[in-house]
């Protein structure tokens, strides 16, 4: 097992002895086991020669070392050097919608605005994206208002329904995006004082705080000027003017990315700076416009500026369940859903690629084998 595992291991601890029923339980015998293999953590640790009983229902029955899984249980037998892990999460992209359908109206403060509407189960695009691994879309309003209705979170899968696996989060803005020469606000100090009555005087107050897009410095600086009840997930690009380290010791998250090869290296730098100081990032994809590595790739090139390696998974992975209030997704846990995906190697690696999918624990025909290429468009 690999150095930072202790955490799990003592999960693992008890999970083994909850185990025991797998010869002994009525209804099990139709489960499915994947060993031996590497499993990423809920903590973004990498732990080895791991087995992954998917229940029937399709959700993760046990996660314990391979030497303990019933050999009576239909076992898929993973590759040497193999690692599984959680599905990828597209965060606030257009995976499954038009741009258009995601225009906010001329509200100021749009509460009954739900993304959902603009989700169309039947597109293609979903089950290519989930053959590069990416199995959960989040799609949100552009951020033309200060409150823009509620994000919406769907399993990638084509289908004639849609497949919710998240409650819809209240998205806000802070950001130039709100300011229109139509409406007020028509100047920053307005668009910052709006939002000071939106906090104080009752209508934000005890609410979920929710994503709050804030692309710039000057809206990150204003952003922390308000007086939270508790802190919103902040979605920052940032630059090196970016006070990230005022987020110490407030159990922060932020969304950042997508980080490119040829592109700004201060976002970068800004966003390894915020980890250091304690906040959780999550990364976003910019699917579908954007090629269908653009997740995996930021995580390289975020540790290649200095970021953990298990930092880095966790913001492919767990984070984004926890920026969308998702239970029991972006986990390898006892009960959580079986999406899965097996990689030829860590994920971290852009050598790495898909192996095989299961969404739901039913595995995903492969028609491509996570080649980088552009996702199709979008209907």
């Amino acid at each position: 097992m690999k150095s930072g595992n202790r955490w799990w291991l003592s999960l693992l601890t008890g999970w083994i002895g909850w185990c025991g029923w797998c010869t002994t339980v009525e209804g099990y015998q139709n489960s499915v086991v994947i060993r031996p293999v590497a499993v990423v953590a809920p903590d973004g640790s990498i732990c080895e020669q791991m087995a992954v009983v998917i229940h029937s229902d399709g959700t993760i029955a046990a996660v314990i070392p391979a030497d303990q899984a019933d050999p009576a249980l239909n076992t898929v037998h993973a590759a040497a050097g193999s690692v599984l892990t959680p599905g990828l999460h597209d965060l606030f992209g257009a995976l499954g919608c038009g741009q258009d359908a995601l225009m906010a109206g001329t509200i100021l403060f749009d509460s009954q605005l739900d993304a959902a509407d603009a989700f169309d189960p039947t597109s293609g695009a979903l089950d290519q994206a989930a053959r590069h691994g990416i199995l959960y879309t989040t799609v949100a309003a552009l951020p033309s208002g200060i409150r823009n209705g509620s994000s919406a979170t769907f399993l990638c899968k084509r289908d004639a329904k849609a497949h919710p696996v998240a409650t819809g989060r209240p998205m806000y803005a802070l950001a130039d995006s709100v300011l229109q020469s139509s409406r007020e606000p028509t100047s920053r100090s307005a668009m910052v004082s709006l939002w000071k009555d939106f906090l104080v005087e009752g209508a934000g107050k005890n609410r979920d705080p929710g994503v709050l897009f804030c692309p710039d410095a000057i809206d990150f600086r204003q952003s922390l000027t308000l007086r939270w009840q508790s802190l919103p997930v902040l979605v920052h690009q940032g630059d090196a003017r970016s006070p990230v380290e005022r987020l110490a010791g407030k159990d922060a998250l932020m969304v950042v990315g997508p980080f490119l090869e040829d592109g700004n290296p201060a976002a970068v730098a800004t966003a390894v700076r915020a980890a250091q100081t304690g906040t959780e990032l999550a990364f976003r994809g910019g699917l579908p416009a954007a090629p269908a590595n653009h997740l995996r790739g930021s995580a390289a090139i975020a540790v290649a500026a200095g970021l953990d390696g298990n930092a880095a998974r966790r913001a492919l992975f767990s984070n984004p369940a926890r920026v969308v209030d998702g239970q029991g997704i972006g986990v390898i846990e006892p009960g959580a859903r079986a999406d899965l995906v097996l990689f030829s190697a860590d994920p971290l690696d852009p050598a790495a690629r898909v192996l095989q999918v299961w969404r739901g624990g039913q595995q995903m025909g492969m028609k491509t084998y996570g080649s980088t290429r552009k996702l199709g468009g979008i209907r």
